[in-house]
């Protein structure tokens, strides 16, 4: 787990705006954990999806990583642009996985401008390594999409977003 309890305000202020880690496989969850060099990302990524769905995990396991998909890695040599890219995904993905992008990066509401800047903080940063995005769900019901972004550091944070298939209104 995390090596140091401390977090970096980046990471505080995306769980301020968004939510801070959680356990009921529903809405937004975001997490941060410091990790060795070298560690195993998608590894890391699924535990925090595990956490993120709670006590369904135990009994539907199976069906939570039928959808499990990377489907987006960064390049190391574009620009990063977190909402584009993740916009660019959720169109590639889906128009499921489009509508719950937007529904959730809270960028088409009154506070666009902080969603742009704790989300640009977060996943541009020219310390980020590696960022990917994954597919997520149950394969019936719930469907979303989780992004990971780690720092030369250590520091990795993870976006996760679960939503009902076809709705507008959340959990």
């Amino acid at each position: 787990m995390p090596l140091s309890p401390d977090i970096p305000q980046y990471a505080q202020d995306l769980m301020d705006f968004y939510s801070p880690p959680r356990q009921d496989a529903r809405g937004v969850g975001i997490f941060y954990e410091q990790i060795q060099p070298g560690a195993d990302l998608e590894k890391m990524a699924r535990h925090h999806y595990q956490y993120f769905v709670g006590e369904q995990w135990d009994r539907h396991s199976d069906a939570w990583m039928r959808p499990w998909k990377l489907i987006y890695q960064r390049a190391r040599d574009i620009d990063p642009c977190f909402v584009a890219e993740i916009t660019a995904v959720a169109t590639l993905a889906g128009e499921k996985h489009e509508n719950l992008f937007s529904k959730f990066l809270k960028i088409n509401t009154d506070d666009y401008v902080r969603a742009y800047t704790v989300l640009q903080t977060a996943f541009d940063s020219p310390e980020v390594e590696d960022f990917r995005v994954y597919t997520i769900g149950d394969g019936e019901v719930v469907e979303g999409l989780l992004a990971i972004s780690h720092r030369r550091n250590g520091e990795t944070v993870i976006f996760a977003f679960l939503d009902k298939k076809n709705s507008t209104h959340g959990l």
